[in-house]
């Protein structure tokens, strides 16, 4: 984070009973609630659907987790290294193609 990004967010003290993780916050939100994954599953989807794929992105509820004491949600997709499935087959169709 730079500086003057840093002054920003000191600048602008949170209340008492503001959450750290949530929207409005300094824009933080916390991705392993259940809002927070609903949130992140709509924006790639949102992203993927803008330029023509359909992915699906499901929620799974990954129950306690010790390290961060607390429950947390999981997001799961069919992407392919971050890429809907139809784009990482006409990649490998155009590179199988004979010389």
């Amino acid at each position: 984070m730079s500086n003057q990004r840093a002054v920003e967010l000191a600048a602008e003290p949170l209340e008492a009973d503001t959450p750290l993780f949530a929207p409005g916050a300094g824009g933080l939100v916390d991705y392993c609630t259940r809002d927070g994954a609903d949130s992140l599953r709509r924006k790639i989807e949102a992203y993927w659907g803008e330029r023509g794929c359909d992915v699906m992105v499901t929620l799974h509820n990954a129950g306690f987790h010790a390290a961060i004491r607390a429950a947390r949600y999981e997001i799961r997709s069919d992407l392919v290294n971050g890429l809907p499935r139809s784009r990482v087959k006409r990649a490998a169709n155009s590179n199988d193609e004979p010389a």
